[in-house]
């Protein structure tokens, strides 16, 4: 049996490489329902809190990725 964090954290990244893949917004609950249609066939997520789980994870990884980014240090081609 898979740890729970672990399928929530696998679901939340596929919903999100669906949304981009499909031009959808992660803020828009009726794209959602459609990314939890594809994503979550066993129906377990609530589209209301999923919404709010993608907006954060969303802001999470930009600000991860800035950071990173920031961090970069230029190497001599």
């Amino acid at each position: 049996m898979k740890d729970p964090v672990v399928e929530k954290l696998e679901l939340v990244i596929n919903a999100l490489q669906y949304a981009h893949d499909h031009s959808l917004d992660i803020k828009n609950k009726d794209d959602v329902r459609k990314i939890l249609e594809a994503t979550d066939p066993e129906h377990k997520e609530n589209a209301d809190e999923f919404v709010v789980l993608l907006i954060n994870t969303d802001a999470y990884m930009a600000m991860t990725a800035k950071e990173k980014e920031a961090k970069k240090t230029d190497l001599p081609n």
